[in-house]
């Protein structure tokens, strides 16, 4: 039990970190609705975001190796732009493990074995210059432009939009060296997938994919996220998804690392997955 509550919050950064991870595909929510998509009856405005100040949610966690499986329950809170926290409590909503992204920072906290992670965030991100907004955006299934943010009226211009597939793909004009990425929508402007393919053949690619789209204050946002992966060469599952969300709450996020607790050096992080 010890050992995959751990393995759950590291995977979670392997959402948000743009890893190494083998694509996955899931049906949309209206993939069985007929909803012809042509590059005329695109309308961008239903791509855009709002903007939000906080995120709360309860939730389920899920993480597959192989036949096995585990699932634990969580908690999610976000203030945009600047602070990600997610708490795993796999049983009877104690806390074994928590991850906090705090600016340019990500501290992993291991309860159950008193020792912690703290590191620059580059340091899971391949040096890749993912914004903690961005990551915000990863979470709940928006599109954004990497170093500009969410997809507003104002950065219409800087995307492309094609049809493939009957799907919408919205791909940024200024692409990161290393690879491309784009975000694909379904007929009924539901988000579908993030995909960041590199630009040479030899890499992994990385996807995203999203479920269950709600309409909320902050426009729409995915309630489950999919991602399938391999770590230390094993191929994982994760599945997450958000249950009571609330929004614009005032609450403070805790970025204190408990005392007496070891620190781990950010170069040894397969050590926590595998539990020692």
């Amino acid at each position: 039990m010890r050992i995959y509550s751990i393995k759950i919050a590291l995977l979670l950064l392997a959402i948000v970190a743009f890893a190494s991870c083998s694509k996955k595909v899931v049906q949309s929510d209206d993939d069985n609705v007929a909803v012809t998509v042509t590059n005329q009856n695109i309308d961008m405005s239903a791509f855009y975001q709002a903007d939000w100040r906080t995120f709360k949610s309860g939730g389920n966690v899920e993480i597959g190796s192989g036949s096995k499986s585990l699932s634990s329950s969580m908690q999610m809170k976000m203030i945009r732009n600047k602070s990600i926290y997610v708490s795993v409590r796999p049983v009877l909503g104690i806390e074994a493990a928590k991850m906090v992204i705090n600016g340019d920072s990500i501290l992993l906290v291991d309860k159950l074995h008193k020792r912690y992670i703290l590191e620059k965030a580059s340091l899971l991100t391949n040096g890749i210059p993912v914004t903690v907004g961005a990551l915000q955006d990863i979470f709940l299934g928006r599109a954004f432009e990497l170093g500009k943010g969410s997809l507003t009226q104002d950065l219409k211009d800087d995307f492309t939009v094609s049809v493939k597939d009957n799907r919408v793909v919205l791909t940024p004009k200024n692409q990161f060296k290393g690879f491309d990425y784009n975000f694909v929508y379904d007929g009924r402007n539901n988000i579908v997938s993030l995909n960041v393919v590199p630009s040479n053949t030899t890499g992994s690619t990385y996807s995203v994919t999203y479920s269950k789209v709600q309409g909320s204050v902050a426009g729409k946002v995915a309630t489950e996220a999919s991602v399938a992966t391999k770590l230390n060469g094993n191929s994982l599952k994760l599945e997450l998804e958000y249950k009571d969300i609330n929004w614009n709450e005032s609450f403070t996020i805790d970025t204190n690392i408990p005392k007496n607790y070891k620190r781990i050096d950010g170069k040894d992080i397969m050590q926590l997955l595998g539990g020692k």
